[in-house]
Order: structure tokens, then sequence, then C-alpha cells
């Protein structure tokens, strides 16, 4: 019993998005600006999400922090913790 021949298809035309980041590249492109913001007392990655320590509970510090981000990166939502200033060891 003879096959019929395989039909060659196109791909499907998929839309194309742009990259996402990792989250590390992100911390690494943002800190030099989220950390000149006065209140900002540094970044991390725990649990793999963008966090945003902050010296003091600011609601004007957070709206800053969302607007660069919001800026630099888009769709990015930052999780904030409070920790009071942060000193090198």
């Amino acid at each position: 019993m003879m096959q019929a021949p395989v039909q060659h298809l196109a791909p499907a035309l998929r839309p194309t998005m742009p990259r996402v980041p990792d989250v590390a590249t992100l911390k690494r492109r943002l800190s030099p600006r989220l950390l000149d913001i006065d209140g900002v007392s540094g970044m991390g990655l725990p649990r793999g999400k963008l966090t945003v320590y902050l010296a003091v509970d600011s609601e004007s510090v957070r709206r800053r922090v969302q607007e660069l981000i919001a800026k630099l990166a888009p769709g990015t939502r930052p999780v904030f913790e409070v920790t009071g200033p942060l000193r090198s060891q």
C-alpha cells in the first residue's frame, strides 16, 4: 500500500513578542537608577522576585520606584520590603 506524499506546510505564523529579560538582568539594569532614589536602601531577588528594600515605608518612594520601573521595564511588578537603612558588611 502506497502512502500519500507528505505535504510540507509553512510554519504557523506567530506574533513576535519582545524578549522579556530574566529577573537577574532586570535587577542589574534597574539597580543603579533605583538606588539613586532617596528611601531605597537596596535590591534583591528573594524567591526569584525583584524586591526593592525601603529605608522607610513611604508611599511617595514606592510611587517613584513604580514610575521608574514602568518606564524602564514595563510590566514588571516589584515587591517592596521595609528593612530600614542597609549597611555594607
